[in-house]
């Protein structure tokens, strides 16, 4: 009978495996996206899905609904502006596709109060490397209402913010420096 035990084991090792016997760490990683997945699709936040390109636009995949968008570029399509009820939620999720390194190419999204100066913002911000091309100044840094951080080639940020309960157009750019001459930009615009 000892001669069967290491074939007794060995069987009874796989029937564990097929089992599910797969590690703790594996079982909780499958959850968590799991529970990602499900709070993104009941969290009430309308994601708008944009990218950043090395012509230095904000593009999307195509015409959904709650965006304007415009020209064709390459796969995509200009976002040239979104629409939002005053308080929606809105989360804007940037992808940066670029081989260029992060110091040529970066992309963030800021979003400014109505009445800021859009072009003074994005001159002082491209003075502000150190603070990731967000600018210092209190004066200018209370025109932002949300802003995500930098991303280069392949990387992702995104932002949760509510928009605005005033209705009327808000603009939002990319502060990298020169973007926004180059037409980073767009209007976010609250409206009943």
């Amino acid at each position: 009978m000892t001669r069967f035990t290491p074939y007794l084991f060995s069987l009874m090792l796989l029937f564990v495996a097929a089992c599910g016997g797969g590690s703790d760490q594996q079982t909780e990683e499958q959850a968590t996206d799991t529970q990602a997945q499900a709070t993104e699709q009941t969290d009430d936040v309308r994601t708008i899905e944009a990218i950043g390109i090395d012509r230095m636009k904000f593009v999307v995949k195509g015409d959904k609904e709650g965006i304007t968008t415009g020209k064709k570029m390459g796969d995509y399509v200009l976002l040239k502006s979104i629409t939002a009820a005053p308080g929606e939620k809105l989360r804007f999720r940037l992808l940066t596709e670029s081989d260029l390194p992060a110091s040529a190419m970066a992309h963030n999204f800021v979003l400014l109060v109505m009445d800021a100066d859009a072009a003074a913002f994005a001159d002082a911000a491209g003075k502000a490397r150190d603070n990731d091309f967000i600018p210092t100044d209190t004066k200018l840094k209370d025109q932002i209402i949300a802003h995500t951080d930098l991303a280069a080639g392949g990387e992702t940020v995104e932002i949760t913010f509510t928009a605005p309960e005033e209705t009327g157009e808000y603009e939002y750019i990319c502060s990298f420096p020169g973007h926004y001459a180059s037409g980073m930009k767009g209007i976010l615009k609250v409206e009943e």
